[in-house]
């Protein structure tokens, strides 16, 4: 088994987070599609293809018969364990596809909600509208009762005054034609007196 760390372009961290991802060795990585390794954050669909092709190199580079022996092991000399930040959770790396579609979902969400704005505001709009219209068409039929009550009410002042002017004039026949009848009867009397 070939480690991750001697896959060119593979360090420290790359091969913690690798690992993380379940992988372990460089033969997982050679196995592994571009796509599972996009996965694994810092990895994009480009340097994906050239850590596999790296991992395939550094196990082909590697004889698979040689075995060492203890005694040929030659003591490595390993550097202090540098002090590991506290891990972060690493989120996964958007790919530009990805980005793309979520940058046109939010205008397409932005899009609607200005959409559905103008909507409201226009059926507000056509509400208010059509208040205003009834309420113009109540103030004209209102207008029209009222007119046509003053209109009534004049007729029927026209209509007494005439009567009044009517029995004015009979009365004003009345009275003359009675002091017609008085002088009449006067002069009769005169007459009479005379005879």
């Amino acid at each position: 088994m070939t480690a991750v760390t001697n896959v060119k372009g593979v360090g420290d961290v790359l091969a913690t987070a690798l690992a993380a991802n379940g992988f372990k060795t460089a033969e997982a990585m050679a196995k592994a599609k571009p796509e599972d390794l996009v996965k694994v954050p810092r990895i994009g669909l480009a340097r994906a293809a050239v850590l596999i092709a790296a991992a395939k190199e550094a196990i082909a580079a590697k004889p698979a018969t040689a075995k060492r022996t203890p005694a040929t092991r030659r003591a490595t000399t390993r550097k202090p364990a540098a002090r590991k930040p506290a891990t972060r959770t690493t989120t996964a790396r958007k790919t530009v596809a990805a980005a793309a579609a979520e940058k046109r979902a939010e205008e397409a969400a932005k899009k609607a909600a200005a959409e559905k704005a103008a909507a409201e505001a226009a059926e507000a709009k056509a509400k208010k509208k059509a208040k205003a219209k009834a309420k113009a068409e109540k103030a004209a039929k209102k207008r029209a009762e009222m007119e046509a009550a003053f209109s009534k009410a004049k007729d029927k002042v026209k209509a007494k005054s005439k009567k009044d002017k009517k029995s004015k004039k009979n009365d004003k026949k009345k009275d003359a034609g009675k002091k017609d009848s008085k002088k009449k009867d006067k002069k009769k009397d005169k007459k009479k007196a005379k005879k």
